[in-house]
């Protein structure tokens, strides 16, 4: 628990430093930053001294990758897992009397010049545990299976359904307005493939108001290639607004993802109704409860085919871990 946590805290500090340039000209942080989370996490648990441990970051420097434009295809999630794969090897080559830059990131021809153009001292300089990312800002839990972009809209989306009782055969078309970082990121506008769904806006909008929930059974081929589902995702608009990209033009990350957004849905009986988002469901500005995420994991689960004892057996297991042995 202990190398999870030091794991996502090297792996916050160093993505809060780097120039904006890393993410706004198309590297994927899961895979570039996340792969300085695991080697500090791998070191952790190898017992690995701190010469080691500034070396397995040193090597995961070298392997680090993933680029945004990979965004709706396989390789999207590949990220995560070579990310893991990267910080597991660095780790275990560092315990085998690897060598590798010990100031990697900071250096000149290091990490942070190459990948950013620099960094900001204020944002990692004494500040690992000083407080722990959990404690602030804390950690987004997803109440959907897309992107963190999405997660606010589609609240909103299902807000208005049931204030008015919307269905998708009364609506003429839908506009969401937001920032262009956000706009540049979910640039799968016309999604064919559940992958490139988690990419679109226009499809997290579509499935509400068509399905009215959006699960794991939402986001397959299948469900994206419906006739009614398609037809919907032509009648959304997703673009940007000068109004709602104050934030976004300032290029710092977290700011961008938690800027708010403005959905309209243009009804065929002449009405528009319309609401701002609100923080996410599961942000830490609007947690879940623990109930809450498990009902998440259960739907994953029965996705994934899941025994139901060996579900709840998780969720107890979980539940306890304050007082296991």
């Amino acid at each position: 628990m202990l190398a999870f946590h030091v794991g996502v805290e090297a792996a916050s500090k160093i993505g809060d430093a780097i120039f904006p340039r890393h993410d706004r000209e198309g590297f994927h942080t899961t895979g570039t930053i996340g792969s300085f989370g695991s080697a500090a996490a791998c070191a952790k648990l190898r017992g690995l001294n701190a010469e080691q441990s500034a070396f397995a970051l040193g090597i995961a420097a070298s392997q680090a990758g993933g680029i945004r434009r990979n965004f709706g295809s396989m390789t999207k999630a590949f990220h995560a897992g070579h990310a893991a794969e990267n910080g597991s090897l660095a780790a275990d080559l560092a315990s085998l009397g690897f060598t590798a830059a010990g100031d990697v990131l900071e250096t000149p021809l290091g990490f942070y010049q190459a990948a950013g153009g620099g960094f900001d001292p204020a944002a990692i300089v004494n500040r690992l545990g000083r407080p722990w990312m959990f404690a602030s800002p804390g950690d987004l839990i997803k109440r959907f299976p897309c992107g963190t972009i999405q997660q606010p809209v589609m609240d909103a989306t299902l807000r208005l359904i049931a204030q008015h009782a919307i269905t998708a055969a009364d609506v003429d078309r839908v506009e969401v307005r937001g920032n262009q970082s956000n706009v540049n990121t979910l640039f799968r506008h016309r999604p064919m493939t559940g992958l490139e769904a988690k990419f679109s806006m226009e499809f997290a909008v579509a499935i509400l108001l068509v399905d009215g929930r959006a699960g794991l059974g939402q986001f397959t081929d299948s469900s994206v290639g419906r006739g009614e589902v398609q037809d919907m995702i032509g009648r959304v608009r997703f673009y940007a607004d000068p109004e709602f990209d104050t934030l976004g033009r300032e290029g710092a990350f977290q700011a961008v993802l938690e800027e708010p957004m403005l959905i309209r849905v243009h009804m065929k009986d002449g009405r528009a109704l319309s609401t701002r988002t609100e923080p996410a469901k599961g942000s830490p500005k609007n947690p879940m409860t623990y109930d809450e995420v498990a009902d998440k994991f259960k739907t994953n689960a029965d996705f994934a085919k899941w025994p139901a004892a060996k579900t709840e057996s998780s969720i107890r297991l979980v539940g306890s871990l304050e007082g296991a042995p």
